[in-house]
């Protein structure tokens, strides 16, 4: 759940949403009571990685991330064997209301009313946004819930969605959790996901206390906000020459960061027989494999499980190309991968790893992928120019420049590729264990594979997410799976027992 992080426009078929939401009658916008004693203060202004997730989707790819949650019914299992649907969803509305974050809805602003506005729905009911369905008979279970996690949000409501899912066999439901990319990154969408589930199996949600919510600001009072703001930075400018080499080392940073930037994308990448422009229909394959056994190996191999990760799935790339019949020994394949640095959050850098997909030889992909992700991350600990370099131009220039990605973006990445750290113990949902957690990364324009991790409760879940055209898609899972065997068999040392299967 995972990918480069975050007017006005933030879907090209989402202006519609946003007249309607102009249109409707906004009351002055107010304090909670006992706070800032009726004074004005600053509104929350989405942040440019926010701003950039919602400049990135259209029709056929809403930026969206999911997870696909499997549970044992048990406690929700009724006397004729069917799943009490209902009562799951007043489960999960009483968890809703005590998140903050899926109170939170954008305000989406005009000409000159400056960044967008995060603020609280006063008419936020969770019930709105969770649903109940039922599986089709001999449709599988992944592949469907892909399908069903490509509905687009509505803009103008808090951006998440989940959904029950019975007629799952062996006494099993599912639930899906659909949020915005605006909303969340992959390490963020899993922690709202955990905070609808409970820590222990007798766990009960606290009472929701009351919550008094400000009404929504009115168009005047964001702009009132934003003539405050550039008020505030022309006396900052005005109080010293300190201010002006400032702003010239800032223009000059941002000189030297295009360049960079330009030169980092300059790079085409092979093309190949897979989808070239995403359509409206999606297949989605899982791999599970022991998290334990992958960090043995890896420690035992002197490598990162993300590295491991990345040659399996060259691995698995590999194996699907050739059989649609690509020449892998003349192919150039790059992936993205969201990573953190010192800063410390996911998607603070992104790495373009080339793929080694020419390589036949197992370790020698390994040691390629490791030496390529080695120096990606030293060159974003120093400091150097990265994809993400956009959230730190001005507004327009940001804008261009998710344009020109969204258009030839797929010219210089092949796929997308992460790896999100969740929750080590098992989760529960009112007595109900969490058995499965599958992430679903979004696809976007012109890039029609995806791939990302889980991990949970010991267990590594790895999702093949493309473009329904890709029929072949179980493939590259089969090739991601042996070469993980592979690569515990080839581990210098042994791994422990306990930890082998899979």
């Amino acid at each position: 759940m995972g990918s480069p992080r975050r007017a006005i426009a933030p879907m090209t078929d989402g202006s519609a949403v946003r007249r309607r939401a102009r249109r409707q009658d906004v009351r002055p916008w107010r304090h909670q009571p006992g706070r800032g004693h009726g004074q004005d203060v600053a509104l929350a202004r989405l942040r440019m990685d926010e701003l950039i997730n919602a400049w990135v989707a259209d029709r056929c790819t809403p930026f969206q991330i999911a997870l696909l949650g499997v549970f044992d019914s048990g406690p929700f299992l009724l006397a004729d064997g069917s799943v009490d649907v209902p009562r799951i969803r007043r489960e999960l509305v009483a968890r809703a209301r005590r998140v903050v974050a899926f109170r939170r809805r954008v305000i989406w602003t005009r000409l000159g009313e400056g960044m967008p506005v995060w603020a609280e729905d006063p008419s936020f009911d969770p019930g709105r946004h969770i649903e109940g369905a039922t599986l089709p008979s001999g449709d599988d279970l992944a592949t469907w819930a892909a399908q069903r996690i490509l509905r687009p949000l509505p803009l103008d409501r808090p951006l998440w969605r989940a959904e029950v899912v019975d007629g799952l066999p062996g006494g099993r439901f599912a639930v899906i959790i659909v949020v915005h990319h605006v909303l969340a990154d992959g390490i963020t969408g899993v922690a709202l996901a955990g905070s609808l589930l409970d820590p222990a199996p007798d766990a009960t949600p606290a009472p929701t206390a009351p919550h008094p919510t400000p009404s929504l600001p009115t168009h005047l009072d964001i702009y009132r906000d934003r003539l405050r703001g550039l008020a505030a930075g022309l006396g900052r400018l005005r109080a010293g020459s300190r201010a002006h080499r400032s702003a010239r080392i800032g223009l000059r940073a941002i000189r030297t960061r295009l360049r960079e930037t330009r030169a980092l994308l300059g790079t085409r990448t092979s093309e190949t027989s897979l989808p070239r422009t995403v359509g409206p229909t999606r297949r989605l394959v899982v791999v599970r494999w022991p998290l334990g056994e992958l960090r043995d190996s890896g420690h035992a191999l002197g490598v990162t499980v993300n590295d491991l990760l990345l040659a399996a799935v060259t691995g698995g790339l590999r194996k699907l190309l050739l059989a649609r019949g690509d020449d892998v020994d003349r192919l150039t394949l790059r992936t993205s991968v969201p990573a953190a640095t010192r800063e410390g959050r996911q998607a603070s850098g992104i790495l373009l790893v080339d793929l080694p997909v020419r390589e036949t030889d197992l370790l020698r992909r390994l040691e390629l992928v490791h030496q390529a992700t080695a120096e990606q991350k030293r060159g974003l600990n120093a400091g150097t120019a990265d994809i993400t370099d956009l959230l730190h131009l001005p507004l327009p220039l940001a804008r261009m420049g998710t344009r020109w990605l969204r258009r030839f973006g797929g010219t210089r990445v092949n796929l997308f590729v992460s790896d999100v750290p969740g929750p080590p113990a098992p989760l529960w949902l009112a007595g109900a264990r969490l058995l499965e957690a599958v992430p679903v990364a979004p696809l976007v324009q012109h890039v029609g594979l995806c791939v990302a991790a889980l991990s949970y409760a010991g267990e590594l879940a790895v999702s093949v997410h493309a473009d329904g055209s890709v029929t072949e898609l179980e493939l590259l899972a089969e090739g991601v799976a042996a070469d993980f065997a592979a690569f515990r068999a080839a581990a210098p040392t042994p791994v422990p027992a306990e930890n082998v299967g899979g």
